[in-house]
């Protein structure tokens, strides 16, 4: 039963499926002014933003595992796993992260330089610092750093450290991330990170009423299929979004095996393993 009005949106009218059959909804059955579609398999009326959006079935996704994907089974617990490595996309992180702090870490030096000579003890001569030294401190505009225009440049780079510690981040994750989904009887997680640090969501799997393809914020201007424009989302006692990160082929997968296994009925999720096969 429809609780609220879902206003009109922009929607994929041909590649929209029910979130309870996964049949097509064809155009015909979607009612864009009164924000909702119907499905002509189980007789679902669906709002709009809980549409999932994709071309294949979960049956057709799930036949072939792509490269980087994998799911298993450890006791009672169901871990679905998602790589995030892309050599295009790391080289390209790379590239931008060599030219953004580059920049940025002269600037940076320069105010770490200014924070030591007033604050602790002047610097040595010779010490390399831009625009050189005075009285043991850099010079800007043409005389001795003081501390009042130490903070200044402190603050100023703030914006500008962080834009390049995301960047590295973004190398990271370029090069050896994964989101990783852990479904056990009575609790659930999905973690996205890399070397060991890691981001981690909670939800209960028991209270999941949708786990849909959904358009994010982010749309595609690559050909590689790195930004897909869309996320998984899953609704239970939060709702939890992940996957822009994740290439197409994997998050299809990813999303196809998270409604497999949150979704089931008269089976237990360990069953799921056979999807393996």
């Amino acid at each position: 039963m429809l609780t609220r009005y879902d206003p009109p949106r922009t929607v994929d009218t041909h590649n929209a499926r029910c979130p309870q059959c996964d049949a097509r909804i064809p155009p015909e059955s979607i009612n864009i002014t009164e924000g909702v579609g119907l499905c002509s398999g189980c007789g679902a009326l669906t709002r709009l933003s809980q549409l999932n959006l994709s071309e294949k079935s979960m049956d057709e996704i799930l036949a072939r595992t792509p490269a980087g994907c994998s799911m298993r089974v450890e006791g009672s617990r169901v871990m679905i796993t998602g790589s995030l490595r892309s050599w295009g996309g790391f080289l390209g992180a790379t590239a931008m992260c060599l030219f953004w702090n580059g920049i940025v870490s002269m600037f940076v030096s320069l105010a770490l330089a200014g924070l030591w000579a007033n604050l602790i003890a002047p610097l040595p001569n010779g010490f390399p610092v831009v625009g050189g030294l005075q009285q043991g401190r850099p010079i800007v505009n043409g005389k001795p750093m003081q501390l009042e225009d130490t903070l200044f440049l402190c603050v100023f780079l703030t914006p500008f450290a962080t834009v390049g510690a995301a960047i590295l981040a973004a190398m990271a994750m370029n090069l050896a991330g994964k989101i990783v989904a852990v479904i056990d009887t009575d609790s659930a997680t999905v973690s996205t990170g890399a070397f060991g640090l890691k981001w981690t969501r909670r939800f209960d799997p028991n209270e999941v009423t949708a786990v849909l393809l959904q358009r994010s914020s982010l749309e595609s201007n690559t050909s590689t299929g790195r930004l897909t424009g869309r996320l998984i989302e899953i609704h239970a006692d939060r709702t939890v979004k992940f996957g822009t990160l994740l290439a197409e082929e994997r998050l299809l997968w990813m999303h196809a095996a998270l409604r497999k296994v949150l979704l089931l009925e008269g089976a237990t999720r360990a069953d799921t393993i056979s999807l393996q096969s």
